[in-house]
């Protein structure tokens, strides 16, 4: 039984029993409810009000477009004379595929001719013997589809093979040995110039050519990656130093020369400064050749300027020929400047024994005219090729270095 006084019961609620009954009274409960709607307005009004930010978007960069590689050569495909070259790969193609001996191919003429100003070369070549005939065509003809669907190949006597592009006769291949007469060199024997151009990048293929037991022009780029070194190993090896002059192509920007090279629209004193500028790279120099410049040298007055600059600087010029319309020759002899003249690519299409081929057109056009120039590029199958041609070149031509052939 609870013995606490009536008292002490109600003392005992008076705590939070009664709290909670004076809360419960109406006045309190008004207030209370009219601090809480004021507070939840309060809150909707500034959520309201409040400026949001906007969205984060996050943008992925996108990747900067892969610049194009720069083009280093003009595109001669179409030329007749990068057709024969192809025609020739072919020829190659088929003897390896019939095991025909390449160090047996002998080429027993060439000759240059010409279609739209450009120079191409008309050969005869001897064939160790085949012995199967129509087998050789029928691959032939297979490899020359492939290669060049221009050209056509067809029986035109006995043991013999013609050749022809676009109708024009290209190849007289024959079949089996037949004696032929070729022309005599002159008693001091013909002349062969070998040229390499584009120096200045490649320091390992610059010293196998320096290697190389026979003497070779060397062309450095005057902006390259190593212009100093490499003129500075080709001056030590005592080796004949050109600069490799940029110049405008055809197709530009298409085919682009560099910063460096000579414009048609430049104005006289433009193309003064920047010889000026080239010359003072590669000072032990003794001559320039072009580095492109299917359109520069085609214009008569840019020319005249560069050429009395060359001469001022004491340098002979060699035109590469990159176009059958150059003006080089006449503007050299107005401005009574050393000059030559490309004879032989010979490394258009890389491949050794296509290379080897062009080796031995260059060796017969020496044995015609008494001296040829061959100009060829830093690539591997180029130096390999010249390490074997040197093995079997004929040794009747004297291989001699550019300064030392006489000016054309």
């Amino acid at each position: 039984m609870d013995e606490r006084s009536q008292e002490e019961k109600e003392t005992e609620r008076t705590g939070l029993d009664r709290l909670l009954s004076s809360l419960y009274r109406p006045g309190p409960l008004i207030f209370l409810f009219t601090l809480a709607f004021a507070a939840l307005a309060g809150l909707g009004y500034f959520l309201l009000t409040e400026e949001t930010p906007p969205p984060v978007v996050v943008v992925e960069e996108a990747p900067a477009p892969a610049e194009a590689p720069r083009i280093y050569e003009e595109d001669t495909s179409s030329d007749m004379e990068d057709m024969v070259k192809q025609a020739d790969l072919a020829i190659i193609e088929t003897m390896k595929a019939m095991d025909l001996g390449l160090n047996q191919m002998d080429l027993l003429d060439v000759e240059i001719r010409r279609l739209e100003g450009k120079g191409y070369h008309y050969q005869v070549l001897q064939l160790p013997a085949v012995p199967n005939h129509s087998l050789f065509l029928k691959n032939l003809k297979t490899n020359l589809a492939s290669r060049l669907p221009q050209a056509v190949v067809e029986p035109s006597a006995k043991n013999e093979l013609a050749l022809f592009i676009n109708g024009l006769p290209t190849h007289r291949l024959l079949l089996e040995s037949v004696p032929l007469a070729l022309p005599r060199p002159e008693p001091e024997g013909p002349e062969l110039a070998v040229v390499i151009d584009d120096i200045g990048e490649n320091l390992p293929i610059l010293k196998g050519l320096l290697s190389l037991d026979f003497p070779v022009t060397l062309a450095v780029w005057p902006n390259a990656t190593h212009t100093r070194e490499s003129a500075e190993l080709v001056t030590e090896n005592r080796h004949d130093l050109l600069i490799h002059f940029p110049m405008e192509p055809q197709g530009y920007p298409e085919y682009d020369p560099g910063d460096d090279a000579l414009f048609v629209k430049m104005s006289p004193e433009q193309i003064r400064q920047r010889v000026a500028l080239n010359v003072a790279r590669i000072p032990e120099a003794i001559g320039v050749n072009n580095h492109m410049g299917s359109r520069f040298t085609t214009d008569a007055p840019g020319m005249k300027v560069a050429l009395a600059e060359f001469k001022r600087n004491g340098l002979f010029f060699l035109d590469s020929m990159t176009t059958g319309k150059s003006v080089g020759r006449t503007t050299a002899k107005e401005a009574h400047i050393p000059y030559y003249e490309r004879d032989i690519f010979i490394d258009n299409v890389k491949d050794v024994n296509a290379i080897i081929l062009q080796l031995k057109k260059a060796e017969n056009v020496a044995h015609k005219q008494g001296h040829a120039i061959a100009i060829g590029h830093p690539h591997r199958q180029t130096l390999d090729a010249l390490r074997q041609w040197g093995q079997t070149r004929n040794k009747a031509i004297r291989l001699v270095y550019l300064s030392k052939m006489a000016p054309q």
